[in-house]
């Protein structure tokens, strides 16, 4: 698995919608306090134009001294001073007639901004000649419209973050219940395998279809392996009983003086007959397994059995436990599984210890051993056909690396499951978990 961090699809498509939101809403606040900007601005202008055209009319069409022109403009911001508006006249050559002295005056018609005084000032002409001016103190809406836009900004990425996770939640619940669907399929039982209905969502749906199809061809290929798996194993099983019945006859005979080349091609024989048994055991799956006529046994009686078949050097270097427990099962399965956790335990030690605990509603058989043990790192790769491990590579131990598959896999048929774990005194632990009667 890849060392970055995961991420759901939900938190995705709930930063998706809050980044959507926030961009939109973005761009919406430029957009708007811009439009506001000039529509203040726009405003703004006409309300200093209005109150330069009321004084331009006070002021006449006819020329008045100085004076009358400094006192109608004086009382004209005595009436305005609630606006804040400030006024200045000057004639036709630029000379200020009257007012503020320091108010810029921008061309006839014009408005005309002056930053470092924040003044918004606009002039027209009178009929009397003179120039008039309105100005006012720039107002301050556009930074509390930007402000604004920051906040609301703020609120609706919260807002749609909150919210967006359970919308998003909800849209990817038909792939969710789709992915528990996989999830829950038996590859025993994956021609049938199940995946609902239609969700009436067109990705997911088409998702679905290519699954079915996908489950439905690797059921085809592992029935197709299974089946000429067990067909090969049954094919060899025939003549290798009977050559090896012929070969237990030659030994017979010859009983006073075998030969050695007869010994070892009996011996090569029975190593093969096992392979072939093991072969049909692993051919078969487990859903066939279970079904299988299954009786109560007892795992201790299994156990002894297992160990009096065994040559008699090997049977006292095995450890029997006390105690009892009585599984539903194949007595014959059942026997191999345990010979197979025993003679692995007496190849790679010297003695094996086999303890029978209690656990809720299962018996557990654990078969330990004074050999080199299995580090963790292979504990599940030991379990697959055909694997072999360092340690027995290294001594050349003989065996085709069948053996712990065949356990687990009868384990699982019988609804029970193996593994090894760690074991204090050191050596391997092998642990085999079956459902009791009792239970």
């Amino acid at each position: 698995m890849s060392s970055r961090a995961q991420d759901s699809l939900v938190a995705r498509v709930a930063r998706s919608a809050a980044l959507a939101a926030s961009s939109s809403a973005l761009l919406a606040a430029i957009a708007t306090s811009m439009l506001g900007a000039v529509l203040l601005q726009r405003a703004e202008d006409r309300r200093l134009r209005e109150a330069a055209w009321v004084l331009a009319v006070e002021l006449g069409a006819k020329p008045l001294g100085a004076d009358q022109v400094r006192a109608i403009v004086r009382h004209e911001h005595e009436e305005t001073q609630h606006a804040s508006i400030s006024f200045a006249v000057a004639a036709s050559d630029g000379l200020l007639a009257a007012g503020d002295t320091l108010l810029l005056r921008p061309p006839v018609g014009e408005c005309e901004t002056e930053p470092s005084k924040r003044l918004r000032a606009c002039s027209v002409s009178s009929q009397g000649g003179l120039v008039v001016t309105a100005a006012s103190i720039r107002s301050v809406e556009t930074p509390l419209f930007l402000l604004a836009a920051l906040a609301a900004i703020a609120f609706t990425g919260v807002v749609t973050w909150c919210w967006s996770r359970p919308v998003a939640r909800a849209a990817v619940a038909p792939l969710s219940r789709l992915r528990e669907r996989v999830a829950a399929i038996d590859v025993d039982r994956s021609a049938k395998a199940d995946l609902g209905s239609s969700e009436g969502v067109t990705e997911v749906d088409e998702l679905r279809a290519t699954l079915g199809h996908l489950i439905e061809g690797l059921s085809r290929a592992i029935e197709e392996a299974q089946r000429f798996a067990g067909n090969a194993a049954h094919e060899l099983r025939t003549p290798l009983t009977a050559v090896r019945a012929e070969l237990d006859l030659l030994v017979e005979d010859s009983a006073e003086r075998p030969t050695q080349g007869l010994t070892t091609v009996r011996a090569k024989v029975v190593e093969l007959s096992t392979l072939v048994d093991r072969l049909l055991i692993l051919a078969a799956p487990r859903s066939v397994m279970a079904t299988l006529p299954t009786e109560i046994v007892s795992l201790r009686d299994v156990m002894e059995d297992v160990v009096r078949s065994l040559p008699k050097e090997q049977q006292a270097r095995v450890a029997l436990p006390e105690r009892d427990a009585l599984v539903w099962g194949d007595p014959v399965l059942l026997s191999t599984m345990f010979a197979n956790g025993v003679s692995n335990a007496l190849k790679f030690g010297q003695r094996a210890r086999v303890a029978l605990t209690h656990a809720e509603s299962h018996a557990i058989v654990t078969i330990d051993d004074d050999g080199p043990g299995v580090d963790e790192a292979s504990r599940e790769r030991v379990f697959e056909p055909f694997y072999r491990g360092e340690e027995a590579l290294r001594q050349r131990m003989p065996g085709h690396g069948l053996g712990l598959a065949l356990i687990r896999h009868v384990a699982e048929s019988h609804r029970g499951r193996a593994a090894f774990s760690t074991h204090a005194a050191g050596g391997a632990r092998l642990q085999i978990e079956l459902p009791r009667v009792d239970s």
